[in-house]
């Protein structure tokens, strides 16, 4: 049977009343496609913005809330979510989008999901709600809960609400696209851009199944410097570069947000990095699918049509590890074990009875 809660109170009831067995958690399933089996708790009911401060930029919103709606309040004052949230047209939510810790290639300059929620509620095994930080910015010391929730993928409970800073939105932005010959033409120009101090909003560097690579180059700002510092970059890239402005620049990042380039995939796996590490790593996913270096090389996602257990053989005998962030092994950790002490006792105080997977 599915659950399907509308309110914090009707979610704690839930999980009381059905007790001792295990339970799946759902959102929208825009990153756990093609899943087996019906969700046995359904939050997408659970959504709506609880309170939203302008003046103070935090917003707090249910689980369930699409991004989308909390975009739209945000868009009113001249405000975003700067991690930049993935699959937001397909419909994701904001709890989703917590517990995947997927954020898009806007984290480059100011950080991804863990470094914007400020505070959470959430929902254990026995139906009792658990909250952490608040909904003020502040420095805070111990341990915060609501960090932890960030790539849980719903092993630590239900999240019920979620609190974040928001940022103004930069008044213009704009965006190179520069194709290059080669892997190694194409990583040079990353690095000479990731480099310098020019504040890019976002670098990535992409390859294609037709065997092609470019760099993707974002700026933002105020509209009277944008146009000398897109020439700037464009120098630093020593390559013919297509510039993208307005509807253009947005519609490009937006499809990068939503993975659609990775949209006939069976699944996309992230993989951490260093810059230092991209040419390696990039050569040795390329034989398993295309690869999107994001945010100036810390992190390679890898759209595949290959069988988990086949990517998880290559990470494991580079010693580098991975997790499923889209398709049917949605949340699944691949290649290198990488055993947490720590993260088990968390595991075990915040779910117990391991009702939770």
């Amino acid at each position: 049977m599915t659950l399907a809660p509308t309110s914090i109170a009707a979610l704690q009831d839930a999980l009381a009343t059905s007790r001792p067995g295990p339970v799946r958690l759902a959102g929208a399933g825009t990153k756990a496609r093609a899943s087996a089996g019906p969700p046995r708790l359904d939050l997408r009911g659970l959504r709506g913005i609880g309170a939203y401060d302008p003046a103070e930029c935090v917003l707090t919103a249910l689980a369930g809330t699409p991004v989308a709606d909390i975009e739209a309040a945000l868009a009113a004052h001249q405000q975003y979510l700067p991690f930049d949230p993935t699959h937001v047209r397909a419909g994701g939510t904001i709890g989703g989008t917590v517990a995947s810790g997927l954020s898009g290639s806007g984290r480059y300059r100011y950080g991804g999901v863990r470094d914007f929620i400020i505070g959470a509620r959430i929902v254990d095994g026995h139906g009792r709600l658990i909250a952490s930080g608040g909904q003020v910015v502040k420095n805070a010391a111990g341990f915060l809960t609501h960090h932890a929730l960030v790539g849980s993928a719903g092993r630590l409970g239900a999240i019920a609400d979620v609190t974040f800073k928001v940022f103004p939105r930069p008044e213009a932005r704009g965006t190179l696209r520069a194709p290059c010959r080669s892997l190694a033409d194409a990583l040079a120009a990353h690095e000479r851009l990731r480099a310098t101090a020019m504040d890019l909003e976002a670098l990535d560097l992409v390859t294609t199944a037709a065997g092609g690579f470019a760099v993707w180059v974002r700026l933002a700002g105020a509209a009277d410097a944008l146009p000398a510092r897109v020439a700037r970059a464009r120098g630093l890239l020593a390559c013919t570069a297509e510039v993208l402005t307005g509807d253009d620049d947005a519609g490009v990042w937006g499809d990068a947000a939503e993975l659609a380039w990775a949209a006939d995939a069976a699944a996309v796996v992230k993989v951490p990095t260093t810059p230092s590490r991209v040419l390696t790593v990039v050569g040795a996913l390329t034989g398993l699918g295309t690869c999107r270096v994001q945010c100036g090389g810390v992190v390679t996602l890898l759209a595949t049509d290959h069988p988990a257990d086949a990517v998880d053989r290559v990470l494991a005998r580079h010693g580098w590890r991975g997790v499923v962030v889209q398709g049917a092994a949605h949340g699944c950790l691949l290649g290198a074990a990488a055993p947490s002490a720590f993260g088990d006792r968390v595991r075990r105080a915040l779910d117990p009875d391991q009702r939770f997977h």
